[in-house]
């Protein structure tokens, strides 16, 4: 590290990375309030000198402290739930025994459309199944504890009052 920390900027952004792993840029941009070109340059040097980790997906590049290994599960789960829409869905699954599109779309406010994009999502990821009875499709969540395990650990990262509600009335 020798120094890589010395300025105010550079501690900022690692301590949000650090804090919040599996940040996007934008997230990052927003939690840190600094402009983007002060961002983009500090974290392709925090990079440089092996304190952050870049991993890309389809659609971002998220950030990770190396003060840790993280594994590919964990990076997988901190992705998803680092998307606002997808952590409340599970979080209704999971509350909810009968979780129905319906009931999903009203509970979240997603719509019906949107909803069946990022139920398909999370059912090719095998992170929710789906069960068929009569008309009607039926949600759970494959590894209630997994997806649990991980909001707990990263609660405070969430910044969300949904969270926050969930884990008080989760019996462990």
């Amino acid at each position: 590290m020798n120094g890589s920390l010395e300025l105010e900027v550079r501690r900022r952004i690692f301590n949000c990375i650090n804090e919040s792993p599996g940040l996007h840029f934008r997230e990052i941009q927003r939690r840190t309030g600094l402009a983007t070109g002060s961002i983009d340059y500090h974290i392709h040097f925090l990079h440089k000198n092996g304190l952050i980790r870049v991993e890309r997906d389809k659609n971002y590049a998220r950030y990770y402290p190396l003060t840790k290994n993280w594994s590919e599960e964990e990076k997988e789960i901190l992705a998803l739930l680092r998307n606002t829409k997808i952590r409340h869905i599970l979080i209704f699954i999971l509350e909810k025994k009968k979780s129905t599109p319906l009931k999903i779309a009203e509970s979240t406010g997603i719509s019906l459309s949107t909803l069946s994009w990022y139920l398909k999502q999370l059912k090719e990821k095998n992170i929710i199944s789906e069960r068929k009875k009569g008309r009607f499709r039926f949600y759970r969540v494959n590894e209630p504890d997994m997806i649990v395990k991980y909001l707990v650990a990263h609660k405070s990262s969430f910044l969300d009052v949904a969270v926050d509600r969930f884990i008080e009335t989760w019996e462990f």
